[in-house]
C-alpha cells in the first residue's frame, strides 16, 4: 500500500489554519498544523517529508515564502500553494522564487479552487513516489 500523502499547513489565523486542514484530510491525506513561520520552519525540519505545503504569507515570526525559501536553502524540496489576501506586488515574485511547484492562491477562494489544486499536487506526488524505487 503506497503511503499516505502529508501536508504541512501553516497561518496564524486559527479558524482558516482548521478550514484548510479539514479540506486536506477529506481528500485522505495527513496533515500537520503550523500557526506561524517558526512552528511552519520547525515542522518543515523536524517533521519529515511532505507532498504539500499550504501556507499563509503574513505571520507572526516569519512569512511563509521566506521559511519555506530557508528551508529549501537547507535541502527541502515539496510543493507549494501559498494563500493571501494581500495584493502587495512583490508577493507573486517571492511566490516564482520558490520554484516551479509552487502556486499563489489570493483570499478569499473557494473550496474547489483549493481542492483543484491540492488534487493536482497530491497527484503529481503520487506519481512520482510511483517512479521512485522504494
Amino acid at each position: 500500500m503506497p503511503p499516505i500523502a502529508r501536508c504541512l499547513v501553516a497561518d496564524d489565523d486559527p479558524d482558516l489554519l482548521e478550514v484548510v486542514a479539514r479540506v486536506i484530510e477529506g481528500l485522505g491525506a495527513e496533515v500537520v498544523r503550523a500557526r506561524d513561520g517558526n512552528e511552519l520552519l520547525d515542522g518543515l525540519a523536524h517533521g519529515g517529508d511532505f507532498d504539500v505545503v499550504v501556507t499563509d504569507v503574513s505571520m507572526p515570526w516569519m512569512t511563509g515564502p521566506q521559511a519555506l525559501h530557508f528551508a529549501q536553502t537547507a535541502g527541502h524540496r515539496t510543493r507549494v500553494i501559498v494563500i493571501t489576501a494581500s495584493r502587495e506586488p512583490w508577493i507573486p515574485d517571492q511566490v516564482r522564487a520558490l520554484g516551479d511547484d509552487a502556486h499563489l492562491l489570493q483570499k478569499p477562494f473557494s473550496r474547489d479552487q483549493l481542492c483543484a489544486l491540492l488534487e493536482a499536487k497530491l497527484g503529481a506526488a503520487t506519481a512520482e513516489r510511483a517512479r521512485v524505487p522504494a
